[in-house]
């Protein structure tokens, strides 16, 4: 079924941006609906501070489909050609904006993000 709800963790108030064990910022879902996802947070590594920005509409709006078109947002590059699918427990999509396949699923009351530019990402309560 493709309803982004069914892959996305917590999604309201302020949340912890984490790659792997560490903090590395807080951001907030500016949208959330069954269809349409929009986060945007700030991120410090190092030396490195950034924006992290993910936009996903899922074009056929029907929780029957299992695969199907979509728009796909990576920082300020969009992918309107963007395909997802769903298998089991994720949502995987692919993209012109990532070398490999990018997967969200929930985890630990969050969301996994898996491959956004080679980097594994969780979202969640801080």
């Amino acid at each position: 079924m493709a309803s982004l709800g069914d892959y996305f963790g917590a999604h309201s108030g302020d949340l912890a941006i984490y790659i792997g064990r560490f903090s590395i910022g807080t951001g907030l879902f500016k949208s959330f609906d069954n269809f349409f996802a929009e986060f945007t947070g700030t991120y410090a590594v190092l030396f490195q501070h950034g924006t992290l920005a993910i936009r996903i509409k899922l074009a056929d709006q029907n929780p029957e489909q299992t695969s199907g078109a979509c728009e796909i947002t990576l920082n300020n590059k969009t992918d309107i050609a963007a395909t997802y699918s769903v298998d089991a427990q994720k949502i995987t999509f692919k993209t012109t904006l990532n070398d490999t396949p990018v997967d969200i699923y929930k985890s630990k009351n969050g969301t996994q993000i898996d491959h956004v530019t080679g980097h594994n990402i969780w979202i969640g309560p801080g």
